[in-house]
């Protein structure tokens, strides 16, 4: 069998992949950020409904939450008390949840600065076929 060079920049694979391991394991670990994900971070005016929206049915389909951000201290703790009244608390803050590593461990994440738009687009795909 051949390698498939470069295999998840087709975003079809990306999705069959994200597919597969919610068959497999019947839940998925959602990763997002919250400073210009969620939350406008620069006041600018910026609202985030869709990626709010996503989160929301991500949840009450079952799925685990994983908020990963820089902020600390009582900032972190606000941040946490933001994204439960918004319909979204984290499983998870700043963790791997199945493991003891430096590494995130995530089946897909949502960051505005990590192709906020595909992720998106790819899991309200998987999630709307459930």
């Amino acid at each position: 069998m051949k390698a498939e060079a470069d295999r998840y920049l087709i975003t079809n694979n990306t999705l069959s992949r994200l597919k597969e391991e919610l068959k497999q394991h019947k839940s998925l670990f959602i990763a997002f950020d919250f400073d210009n994900t969620v939350y406008d971070y620069h006041q600018v005016g910026d609202i985030y409904p869709l990626v709010e929206s996503i989160l929301k049915k991500a949840k009450q389909l079952g799925h685990k939450l994983i908020l990963f951000t820089g902020n600390e201290g009582d900032r972190l703790i606000e941040i946490i008390d933001y994204c439960g009244s918004h319909g979204y608390s984290p499983d998870f803050v700043n963790e791997n949840p199945i493991m003891s590593t430096r590494k995130p461990y995530y089946n897909i994440l949502l960051d505005d600065r990590a192709g906020l738009n595909e992720s998106y687009s790819i899991l309200k795909e998987v999630l709307n076929e459930k």
